[in-house]
């Protein structure tokens, strides 16, 4: 029997039910082996459970959308799993749906805290700077509906009632080639 890295964990997807609706997201091991192992465990191992998406960035620096941002446990966007991760230079580039880990100013320090793009337009001065590691497969609509929530007066892109993600869990992917892909933005007349 021979067993490969890849397989071991590309056979699982993460599935994220928060108070705003559901997210399904593919992992890709390909392009980002050892952070999507993290996000992999974290999300199997319940971390996730109860925290919220602190930061949303609806218009960025040309109008366009920009980012919703969780997995920080103390909802400040300071927290962390308490270690931090090497960051993987991924070829996925930063596109609507696409998942990467969140990191302070210096490259190496993910940890937990992950991002969802809003659109290429503003998202793809991130590539090769920030590991993209994961598509969402479904949950356009929970997208939509996080990036669209009223902000904080005065708190910068905090919104005013944090959604939450309620639980996020591990489940069987279908087999390779098959199954929905990447979600993508507006309707099919606008891709």
């Amino acid at each position: 029997m021979v067993l490969t890295g890849l397989r071991v964990y590309a056979d699982k997807l993460v599935r994220m039910e928060t108070d705003a609706g559901g997210l399904l997201i593919r992992l890709r091991p390909d392009e980002a082996p050892n952070t999507a192992w993290n996000f992999r465990e974290l999300a199997g191992g319940g971390f996730y459970n109860g925290v919220v998406f602190h930061r949303v960035v609806p218009v960025g620096r040309t109008g366009g959308g920009f980012v919703i941002q969780g997995g920080d446990p103390s909802g400040t966007g300071e927290g962390g799993p308490g270690y931090e991760i090497d960051l993987e230079r991924s070829g996925l580039a930063h596109d609507f749906g696409v998942v990467s880990m969140a990191r302070d100013r210096q490259p190496n320090t993910g940890g937990s805290q992950f991002f969802v793009c809003l659109t290429r337009q503003e998202t793809a001065r991130l590539d090769g700077l920030y590991t993209a590691f994961g598509e969402v497969i479904s949950g356009e609509g929970t997208i939509a509906a996080i990036a669209a929530l009223p902000l904080e007066p005065g708190e910068a892109n905090r919104p005013v009632t944090p959604p939450r993600i309620v639980r996020a869990e591990l489940v069987d992917a279908p087999p390779a080639g098959t199954g929905p892909g990447r979600v993508r933005l507006g309707s099919p007349s606008e891709r």
